[in-house]
């Protein structure tokens, strides 16, 4: 048992509880009952605990204690008495706890997490007080802060038609009468609109009002122009105000249909979809806006707009950054509902907990304007049977109650969907295909999965899952689509769950039909637990679906653990953008021809790099990624001739077979025989120092979290991808080292620690400042020592 005091800040009567992951700390181990699925990590219980005091001028007060996200199975004491005990690890929850306190004196709080029995996700979940934990003290006359909800009705240029729902609580006995004022603000804090109602609210009642209010000359909220504005809710009484509260907004409709698809303000949208596990690397699943921002910042210059939350409802940091930004999300409730896929998961809660969470989930996304999509659900195998898809009609049931304003999907993989059926299935096609054959099927997941997915069985046990949702979500099914259309005219599909090297012929799928949404690849990001999913690595014999210890990330995803955008981005971003630029990406020749085992989400065992050192006149393949019509490429001054759209099966793709020889490596891209862009590699040189970078040139005091980028670099200053120098980082003066890490997917050191091994010659360092305090922090230094190159260091000036 853990046991960790917690800092807290009493302000404005809210209690602050700060908070982290307790399990990225935590010694890796083959033998850790974690196991692959979340990356090795130690399974422990935690014990936190705090003791406060509660003005006895409160003891008519309503004391909430509310959670963003606490993971593991976990109970709450107050003076050690259960207040409250919470099973899902993800999304909000709260406690009302006046009964419980001693006002005017010291109370203690206790939280209990169970968290020893794993595995408890098919990924990595972090454990402990993951979010914001508060402690709200209400008057007896309040404002529901979590039920001021505002929607656009109707919005043109010229006017916006908001409605407001609000709730007022009155606690008291006898009735009482009260203003409740509502004030529209711009990003420039000025008012562009204002609406008052009289209400007389009755005792011990929760009054629900509902009013309009216009904005003039709105700012449409959109990916684009994600324009933010803020309503200031009020509560009056004789002129004064008893309660207030913000809540951030945008303006902007959807509309939904088969002939024009997805509208946003009127606009078609398609979804250049990636799917995000919760985690941030080294920082765990803690919430930090500053690393959900930075992500969502990097996803977009890589061509993404919207984000899947997989499987979990995202979290309040990554909600705030994608109303702000600009990125569309699908929040996802859950990854089971009965049926378990690990032996302590959800499914041992959801059938006793599913409203509470749900509830909280759609009453905290319902005023973020970047949420346009619910998901009930990924890759549930009641989704095929008749006994239980009556579950997911309560799910939807309960979400469009709460919230009509946007739409449903489920993430169906119709062979997940119809295990119980593949020896049925298997027989029907023994009259196409001889047993032999099928046997050979069996064995063979990948190629049996496109059969099963358009199976007429298959098709009949989905039906009633596909038909209950506004949109349906197929993983790994592309092929439904076209099938899907011709019977079942009105469904709309998304793409929810694809490989990355399918996304050529899906985008086509996608752009060609009106009724097809997008596409959402999995991943955009890499992420702890199941384990190296995207490996490529020499076949032994003796490799399986996830990697080995020390294997720490799935390695599937567009970006790395650090952020570093891999090649598979770049082939993306051809068949998302016109950009006809070329793309150099060279396979490693220490395994050409070697028999190689890859990942299902593997792409190529390539780098953007022409410095091989040691492998000198070895073959290897240069891959070149364009959507222009011809692309030639050019070693040292000497063409090695073009090549033409099409000629691969994968669009996009060119390659070329040649000898590694250190020099020159170009690419130009021709459009209608005229070159139209250029890529080019050279060879570096060992490096010989440390460079330190700040990833902003302007360090924003509103920001705890600030990112350097630590690299090898060459005599020219030039990356040298091969330095695996060993590295130690210190920080000293007004700021504190948060973590060093780097993007490499199976390090066999210790993953929370200031030093480490350089991975492609590249190191992430987050340093972190305190932003609760009144002083400034006015400078820092960060000092990085290696074992083969000089030292060196960085001052950071914040003033």
């Amino acid at each position: 048992m853990l046991v960790i005091k917690f800092l807290v800040v009493l302000k404005q009567l809210k209690l602050k509880l700060i908070c982290y992951d307790a399990m990225i700390e935590t010694t890796r181990d083959k033998s850790n009952a974690t196991g692959s699925d979340m990356g090795y990590f130690e399974a422990k219980d935690y014990e936190f605990t705090k003791t406060f005091t509660i003005s006895s001028s409160n003891q008519c007060a309503e004391i909430i204690l509310q959670f963003a996200g606490i993971y593991g199975n976990s109970t709450f004491l107050i003076n050690d008495q259960v207040v409250g005990r919470h099973s899902y690890g993800f999304g909000p929850f709260s406690f009302t706890v006046q009964d419980y306190i001693n006002f005017g004196q010291e109370n203690e709080l206790k939280i209990l997490i169970r968290n020893s029995q794993q595995p408890s996700t098919r990924w990595y979940s972090g454990a402990g007080l993951l979010h914001s934990v508060s402690l709200l003290i209400g008057d007896v006359i309040r404002i529901d802060k979590n039920l001021v909800k505002i929607s656009t009705e109707n919005c043109d240029e010229d006017t916006a038609d908001l409605v407001l729902d609000t709730n007022i609580l009155n606690s008291q006995l006898g009735s009482k009468k009260v203003t409740l004022k509502h004030e529209i603000f711009d990003q420039n804090q000025q008012i562009v609109a204002v609406r008052e109602q009289v209400i007389n609210l009755q005792s011990l009642q929760t009054t629900h009002t509902t009013t309009r209010i216009y904005i003039p000359q709105p700012n449409l909220w959109s990916v684009e122009t994600p324009y933010l504005y803020t309503c200031r809710t009020s509560l009056m009484q004789e002129e004064t105000s008893i309660d207030e509260c913000t809540n951030s907004f945008g303006i902007r409709t959807l509309r939904l249909n088969n002939q024009q698809g997805l509208l946003i303000n009127g606009k078609s949208v398609k979804l250049r979809g990636g799917c995000l596990h919760p985690d941030n690397g080294v920082l765990g699943t803690a919430g930090y806006y500053t690393a959900e921002e930075r992500k969502v910042l990097k996803l977009k210059s890589a061509g993404y707009n919207a984000i899947r939350s997989a499987h979990n409802p995202i979290s309040q940091e990554l909600l705030e950054a994608c109303d702000r930004q600009g990125m569309l999300i699908m929040d996802e409730f859950t990854d089971v509902w009965t049926k378990a896929k690990t032996p302590f998961d959800y499914a041992s809660y959801m059938e006793t907990q599913w409203k509470q969470d749900i509830d909280n989930l759609v009453n905290r996304d319902f005023n973020h304007p970047s949420v346009i999509l619910y998901s009930i659900g990924n890759e549930i195998p009641e989704t095929g049977t008749d006994k239980s898809t009556f579950w997911g009609r309560q799910f939807i049931d309960e979400i469009h109650a709460l919230d009509t304003t946007r739409y449903t999907i489920n993430a169906i993989n119709p062979t997940m969907s119809n295990m119980d059926k593949l020896p049925q299935i298997a027989e029907s096609l023994k009259e196409t295909i001889p047993d032999q054959n099928i046997n050979d099927l069996m064995n063979n997941f990948n190629e049996l999965m496109p059969l099963v997915n358009t199976h007429e069985i298959t098709s009949r046990a989905i039906s009633e899952s596909a038909d209950m949702v506004d949109i349906v979500g197929y993983n790994y099914a592309a092929a439904r689509y076209e099938l899907d259309h011709k019977d079942f005219p009105n469904r709309i599909f998304i793409g929810t769950e694809t490989n990355p090297a399918d996304l050529a012929t899906n985008w086509q799928l996608v752009t060609e039909n009106s009724y097809v949404l997008g596409d959402f690849s999995w991943t955009a990001w890499d992420y702890l637990g199941e384990v190296g999913i995207g490996r490529i690595v020499p076949d032994d014999g003796k490799q399986f679906f996830t990697g080995a210890y020390p294997w720490l990330s799935s390695a599937c995803g567009d970006f790395d653990l650090i952020g570093e955008r891999k090649p598979v981005s770049y082939w993306r971003q051809t068949v998302w953008s016109d950009n006809p630029k070329p793309y150099i990406a060279v396979q490693n020749p220490v395994n050409y021809g070697k028999k190689m085992f890859a990942g299902n989400w593997a792409w190529t065992d390539t780098q953007h790099s022409w410095t091989w050192p040691e492998s000198e006149n070895q073959s290897t393949t240069v891959e070149v990624y364009s959507n222009a019509d011809e692309v030639e490429l050019i070693l040292n001054g000497h063409s090695l001739g073009r090549k033409k759209q099409g000629e691969s099966t994968i669009k996009n793709y060119f390659k070329w077979q040649l000898k590694y020889v250190p020099g020159r490596l170009e690419a130009i891209s021709y459009v209608a025989g005229k070159a139209v862009g250029k890529d080019e590699l050279h060879t570096t040189k060992p490096a010989t120092k440390i460079q330190i970078t700040a990833e902003n040139k302007t360090q924003d005091l509103k920001q705890s979290l600030h990112y350097f980028n630590i690299t090898a670099v060459d005599a020219n200053g030039e990356l040298d991808i091969n330095c695996l120098s060993h590295i130690k980082v210190t920080v000293t003066g007004d700021a504190e080292l948060k973590a060093v890490t780097t993007g490499n997917p199976m390090p066999d050191d210790k993953y929370v620690s200031n030093s480490h091994d350089l991975y492609q010659g590249k190191a992430l360092v987050i340093i972190q400042t305190n932003t609760e305090t009144n002083s400034k922090p006015s400078v820092a230094t960060i000092h990085v020592s290696s074992e083969t190159l000089a030292d060196t260091e960085l001052k950071v000036d914040f003033s």
